[in-house]
C-alpha cells in the first residue's frame, strides 16, 4: 500500500470509518502476527496478541502523529505486548519446534540449540526465528519490527555468533 493511500485510511479512521482500518488491517496484519509468533514462539498466544495488538491500534489511531509511520507503530505496539505476555509467563519461554522443520534430530542437539535459543535476547532470536524459520527475507523482518535491513543484518550476525559460542562452550561446535 502506498504511503498516501495509507494516511487516507488513517484519516479516515480517525473519523471513525472502520472499514478504513479493515483495509489497514489487511496491509498490515502479517506483518504484525510474524512479530508475534517471533517473540512468543506459539501460534495460538501469537493469535491473541496481534488481534489485541490491531484493536489497540484502532483504539489509539488518533494519538498517531505521523501517519506515514503507521507501520512500524503498530509493530510497536505488538512487539510491547508480546514482551507483557513473556514478562507474565512464569515458566522460562518455549521456542518454536526446531523438529518441525528438520526431518531427524538428535534430540541432545535439539535440547542443546533450544536452549541457546531460549538463552539469546528478543532483539536478536525474534530476527534469527524469523529469517531461519519463517524463510523471511532481511528487508522483510526490517520492515515488520520496524528497523532497516542492516540493523537486521547485524543483529542475526551477532545472534549467529553468540550461538556459536554457547554451543562451543558446551563442546558442540569444533
Amino acid at each position: 500500500m502506498d504511503v498516501d493511500a495509507e494516511e487516507k485510511l488513517i484519516a479516515a479512521c480517525r473519523d471513525g470509518d472502520r472499514s478504513a482500518y479493515g483495509d489497514l488491517i489487511r496491509a498490515h496484519s502479517g506483518r504484525v502476527f510474524a512479530i508475534c509468533l517471533g517473540i512468543l514462539g506459539n501460534r495460538h498466544d501469537a493469535e491473541d496478541v496481534a488481534q489485541q495488538a490491531l484493536l489497540k491500534g484502532f483504539m489509539e489511531i488518533r494519538s498517531l502523529r505521523d501517519p506515514d509511520r503507521f507501520g512500524r507503530w503498530i509493530a510497536q505496539i505488538a512487539r510491547n505486548l508480546c514482551l507483557d505476555v513473556v514478562r507474565r509467563r512464569k515458566p522460562p519461554l518455549v521456542m518454536p519446534s526446531v523438529a518441525d522443520n528438520v526431518e531427524q534430530v538428535d534430540t541432545d542437539e535439539y535440547r542443546r540449540l533450544e536452549a541457546a535459543l531460549a538463552k539469546l535476547d528478543s532483539d536478536y532470536r525474534v530476527p534469527l526465528l524469523l529469517f531461519y524459520f519463517e524463510g523471511r527475507s532481511t528487508k522483510s523482518i526490517g520492515e515488520a519490527l520496524g528497523t532497516t535491513q542492516g540493523t537486521i543484518q547485524t543483529r542475526l550476525s551477532r545472534a549467529r555468533k553468540q550461538l556459536r559460542q554457547w554451543l562451543a562452550t558446551e563442546g558442540d561446535v569444533p
